[in-house]
């Protein structure tokens, strides 16, 4: 964390820096400081971290900031997205669709963010390593704020009101959602798992030990399988099969420990939550076949719900998502738009394996590719934002 001294508030401060590190303070308040403004009779919600994605993205603009080769591919999936809503013009009659524009005007603003990180850090070889100690922070504050919620709102009744899933006894944090807290907590775990394999710092042994219990206590088996798949990746690259063996038997064992005696919800073989998610996977294949070439329009899932299912809360948090990053592409801008999406990952891959910091990268990007089966983790604002910081921070090589 030394690097940090190097680093002076004129710089943190100047147009070049100021938007990647405001989105870092903002990240861990998560959901708590969430906004939301009145549209046509609709409730539009809006994240701090997004004005200030779009902040970034508008100065990245203006100002003609230099995109990074693969951008490109980025391109081709916004253009499909847009594409897809357009289409969707001609089959929704209905002021919903304003919640599927202001959503493809965020996702462009996390790809105009995309090149104000990856500028910030080709400004200089400490601001990649800066950027990595940030998210590790990151991860850190989000777990602590998890513990501070723990303990005085164990249960999340107060929250109802407002849309929010009660989640007994379990650790939540800013995100108000075990399964989004966990997934922040996992990126923060294999980072910290990185640096004590390089450096067999006691620091990193200790971060690593307070990022596993707190994710054991998210009780989200989402989080634990994704954890298990990045450091699968990183005991592949490393070559400590053995230690990622005994790191995966200490989760089991915190998991077997864990004070889930006489609660149902939250044993580990609870079935009301996948039978939930199966339920959820039909309707979404269900839509999907009423517009499967362009999909119903990026992002109109909660509009289409209540078109060709007849139910749709566009209060809940959950109605413009999916159980499922794969089925709401799928879903949202259709098998053209699957195709060029599996066409980006693909290109990014290839492009970004051989990177300094490829192994955290690519144990993230495989730990969130599990972890979006079950949830549509991939187009959460915080995890677009951490992703796109990680893969600028792996760009450093093309300056």
């Amino acid at each position: 964390m030394g690097i940090t001294k190097k680093i002076k508030l004129n710089q943190i401060l100047s147009p070049e820096s100021i938007f990647i590190f405001l989105f870092l303070v903002a990240f861990p308040f998560g959901q708590i400081i969430r906004l939301s403004f009145n549209l046509a009779g609709l409730s539009i919600p809006l994240q701090p971290v997004d004005i200030i994605a779009g902040g970034a993205a508008i100065y990245a603009l203006l100002s003609n900031l230099k995109k990074p080769q693969i951008f490109v591919y980025l391109i081709k999936f916004l253009s499909v997205a847009a594409f897809s809503y357009i289409v969707s013009l001609f089959i929704f009659k209905s002021s919903g669709l304003i919640y599927g524009l202001f959503y493809l005007i965020r996702l462009a603003a996390y790809f105009g963010f995309f090149i104000y990180g990856y500028n910030f850090v080709r400004k200089s070889p400490v601001n990649g390593k800066l950027l990595l100690d940030s998210l590790l922070a990151v991860s850190i504050m989000s777990a602590i704020f998890g513990w501070i919620q723990y303990f005085n709102f164990p249960a999340l009744k107060p929250f109802m009101v407002w849309g929010w899933d009660e989640h007994l006894y379990r650790l939540v944090g800013t995100f108000l959602d075990p399964t989004y807290l966990g997934i922040i907590i996992t990126f923060g775990l294999l980072i910290s798992i990185h640096e004590y394999l390089n450096s067999r710092s006691k620091t990193a042994l200790i971060t690593g030990l307070f990022l596993l219990v707190s994710l054991a206590f998210t009780y989200s088996r989402a989080s634990y399988l994704a954890f298990i798949g990045g450091i699968v990746v990183i005991g592949i690259y490393k070559g400590e099969i053995k230690k990622i063996i005994y790191l995966a038997l200490v989760l089991a064992v915190l998991i077997l420990v864990l004070p889930t005696s006489g609660n149902t919800i939250l044993r580990i073989t609870r079935e009301f939550s996948a039978l939930a998610r199966i339920e959820n996977y039909k309707e979404t294949l269900q839509i999907f076949r009423s517009s499967p070439v362009f999909g119903v329009g990026y992002d109109n899932l909660c509009l289409a719900r209540s078109e060709f299912t007849g139910f749709a809360d566009f209060k809940s948090h959950s109605c413009s998502g999916s159980d499922s990053s794969l089925l709401f592409i799928l879903v949202t801008t259709g098998i053209v738009g699957f195709i060029i999406f599996t066409y980006v990952i693909w290109n990014f891959g290839k492009l970004l394996m051989r990177q300094k910091y490829s192994i955290i990268l690519a144990s993230s990007s495989f730990a969130l590719f599990i972890h979006s089966l079950f949830s549509n983790s991939l187009f959460y604002p915080w995890v677009i934002g951490w992703m796109f910081i990680l893969v600028a921070i792996n760009l450093r090589s093309e300056v």
